[in-house]
């Protein structure tokens, strides 16, 4: 009985001894899941926060961005109504800017260009100093004294008609102010100025300050500068103005009367030829050497830019020495003698290309003479006319002439360096 007690027992004691030894075991794994349970969820809110702040960051930054944009947008509104509504100042400096407007009016009034021409005071006073209801366009050149700028007198004419063509009445008008260095030599010191013509629109101004010269010249806006190019026009300066003035001008074409009245004399002289000597022009029609002479001098002048000459009013030569004064060293520029100059080798290359192909291919004639008296006297022409082709020396001619073909556009392009091209 007994050993049966102690069978069935058996059983109860080895799973309480199980029992013990495994609870710790299955206590620590418990704790184990726990912590990292906790330490997993301490990372997601840590990540969540992070991303909430960046969230309001973002949503601050686009506040803020929204609220800058807003000012702007207000302010620029703002300047377009304050521009719109005009020039607000005090009854005093609209006094003075209204006796500047009055003074430049009479000015324009009593002058035939209608072109101010100023003095260092008179630029400062009614150009650089405030307060002016005014736009001034102001023209730096250089057409007086002894200086010679070609592109001043070329753009004058234009300058002329923009001035002749400006409405002065309107409430903010457009001046045309001409400030020549040979009476202005301070103020183009002031603003450094080496070139010329150089072309300024100062807008108007409430302020009543007095600014330097060279401080107004530095802090004008490049919009308001308008850079000299030899293909500048009337319409180009037109433009300029009325993109700053605000208003359309209507340009006024004047008839040249001394242009007008060369022309009826030369055409009357024309007529009168044909009505009492007209019979005899078919005997012309006989000599092909003037048909042959216009010929050439047409061609040159077309090829030396004859054209682009009386179009742009470019004057006949420079004030360089030797060949710099006939020959222009800008590229996109030209004297009228270098464009002649040009236009004549161009003509020599051709002419000799033409007489080498000629001579060379013509076949000798056989009356032609073998020998010749040495004695005999024969004045230069006859010797000229007798002067057998070659071939050879025309080539060399035509090789010469393009050598300073060549010469020239290197000298307007030093780059190309005599067809050796500078990289």
């Amino acid at each position: 009985r007994r050993s049966a007690m102690r069978a069935s027992v058996l059983p109860f004691l080895l799973a309480a001894l199980l029992l013990v030894t495994i609870a710790p075991l299955a206590d620590g794994a418990a704790a184990d899941a726990s912590t990292g349970k906790q330490a997993k969820s301490n990372k997601y809110e840590t990540k969540q926060s992070l991303k909430k702040e960046k969230k309001k960051k973002r949503r601050e930054e686009k506040a803020e961005l929204r609220e800058k944009t807003v000012k702007a947008m207000k302010k620029k509104k703002a300047a377009v109504i304050k521009k719109k509504k005009g020039l607000e100042m005090s009854d005093e400096l609209m006094a003075v800017a209204e006796e500047k407007m009055s003074w430049l009016r009479r000015a324009v009034d009593g002058s035939n260009s209608k072109i101010i021409s100023l003095t260092p005071g008179s630029y400062r006073e009614y150009v650089n100093d405030g307060p002016r209801l005014h736009w001034s366009f102001v023209v730096l050149t250089a057409r007086g004294g002894g200086y010679r700028c070609p592109m001043c007198r070329q753009v004058h004419p234009d300058v002329l008609q923009i001035a002749k063509s400006l409405n002065y009445t309107k409430d903010q008008p457009t001046f045309v102010l001409e400030v020549d260095i040979s009476r202005n030599q301070e103020i183009f010191n002031e603003m450094a100025l080496t070139i010329a013509p150089v072309f300024l629109m100062i807008p108007p101004t409430p302020s009543d300050r007095k600014p330097k010269v060279k401080t107004l010249y530095k802090k004008l806006p490049d919009k308001y500068r308008l850079s000299m190019h030899s293909n500048i026009g009337v319409d180009d300066l037109k433009k300029f103005i009325e993109r700053h003035g605000k208003q359309e001008i209507n340009l006024i074409e004047e008839l040249d009367i001394s242009a007008l009245f060369g022309w009826i004399i030369i055409l009357g002289g024309i007529s009168a030829f044909l009505y009492y000597k007209g019979d005899k022009l078919h005997h012309m029609r006989e000599y092909k050497l003037p048909y042959f002479g216009v010929s050439i001098i047409a061609y040159i002048w077309l090829m030396g830019g004859g054209m682009y000459n009386i179009i742009r009013g470019t004057p006949f030569s420079g004030n360089g020495g030797g060949l710099m004064a006939f020959i222009h060293p800008s590229n996109g520029n030209q004297y009228g003698a270098g464009g002649l100059i040009v236009g004549g080798l161009n003509f020599g290359v051709g002419a000799m290309i033409i007489l080498m192909n000629t001579w060379a291919l013509r076949t000798p004639s056989p009356d032609a003479p073998t020998k010749r008296k040495r004695n005999e006297f024969k004045t230069p022409l006859q010797r000229l006319k007798e002067l057998k082709p070659n071939p050879g020396l025309c080539l060399a001619g035509a090789t010469v002439l393009w050598y300073n073909l060549v010469m020239i556009y290197s000298i307007k392009n030093p780059s190309y360096r005599l067809g050796f091209v500078q990289p």
